[in-house]
């Protein structure tokens, strides 16, 4: 199984801790992340590529810290592709147009990232889209 990852990355002065810990949970988990960022050498934005990608995967991680444009536009693809996507922010993170906003995951530091990022990729193993985690 494999999932799309959506972060900010050179915006987030901790973006390396994040993949790291992202990669770490993961692979306990058996899961594989595709990190978009990491198959281009000059992080260029290829749509197909991109499309093809989410499409392909088996759901989709979002973190929306920062609130990055670029996040925002990523999601939106997902979204629309009709994707199971999993929102997760730094605490006090504004959320802005985002099916299942509501149901966003919050962390503080990095000990909390981990600690969501692992609560979600559980779930996403036990196939529980946004829609089934509102009751």
């Amino acid at each position: 199984m494999y999932f799309y990852v959506i972060m900010p990355v050179g915006a987030d002065q901790q973006f390396a801790d994040k993949r790291s810990i992202l990669q770490k949970v993961a692979d306990r988990e058996g899961l594989t992340p595709y990190f978009p960022f990491d198959r281009t050498t000059n992080m260029a934005f290829d749509k197909e590529l991109t499309l093809s990608v989410i499409k392909d995967s088996d759901f989709v991680l979002a973190d929306l810290s920062l609130e990055r444009p670029s996040c925002y536009f990523e999601l939106g693809l997902a979204q629309a592709l009709g994707k199971d996507v999993y929102l997760i922010a730094q605490q006090d993170t504004d959320i802005h147009q985002a099916h299942g906003r509501g149901l966003t995951r919050f962390y503080k530091g990095l000990a909390g990232y981990e600690q969501v990022v692992s609560n979600v990729l559980k779930d996403a193993q036990e196939t529980k889209p946004l829609e089934l985690l509102r009751a």
